[in-house]
């Protein structure tokens, strides 16, 4: 099934980013929120989200995934304009669900009786960019049926883990994305926070 990838910015410039790259036997997914209240938040998820686009033929293992996240962390770190950023790196197989966090964007597995947080190890700062930052690694075997949300926390700071399960579940990945959004969303229409989510059936 092809994920589904939407981002709205809360703020005058959205700093999240997520990409979606499909390499036939295996689908890499990143999503990244760069640190507000800092400058170059953007700029530095725009880095992490292009620098691991460069570098998924390295992808083999959750090992790979902290190595590269570490590398990312050493290179946003160096630039003069990027600032810090959250990560979630994940990759699908056939058979398997691995990839590597830092900071307080998460990855669920959702199935039918409630969810996994994939991230609830991760270190939340400090973030890639610091130079100091500790990515965690996480894996899960795959046996169908599950739903992978991978998000930053302008879903997951706003509303409860309930709400989200059941729209996940109730809808496909292209509607719930959308029911998600409105989940956070103010009576004037506005957001409280740049959201990104991924979604996809597994």
């Amino acid at each position: 099934m092809k994920p589904t990838l939407l981002t709205l910015a809360g703020n005058r410039e959205n700093q999240d980013r997520g990409v979606i790259i499909d390499l036939g036997q295996r689908r890499v997914m990143i999503v990244a929120d760069g640190a507000g209240g800092l400058s170059g938040g953007a700029e530095a998820a725009a880095m992490a989200a292009n620098l691991v686009s460069r570098e998924v033929s390295i992808l083999d293992s959750p090992a790979s995934c902290v190595t590269l996240l570490q590398s990312l962390d050493r290179a946003i770190a160096q630039d003069k304009v990027a600032g810090e950023t959250t990560c979630v790196l994940a990759v699908i197989t056939k058979d398997e669900l691995y990839g590597a966090s830092v900071g307080d964007s998460g990855a669920w597995l959702i199935g039918a009786k409630g969810f996994e947080d994939l991230t609830k190890r991760q270190i939340r700062k400090p973030f890639l960019g610091s130079g100091c930052a500790s990515p965690v690694s996480f894996s899960h075997n795959l046996t169908g049926g599950d739903i992978l949300l991978m998000a930053t926390d302008g879903l997951f700071k706003y509303t409860s883990p309930e709400q989200i399960v059941s729209v996940c579940h109730q809808a496909s990945p292209e509607a719930a994305t959308k029911q998600l959004v409105e989940l956070v969303r103010y009576p004037s229409g506005a957001l409280p926070d740049d959201i990104t989510i991924i979604l996809t059936n597994l």
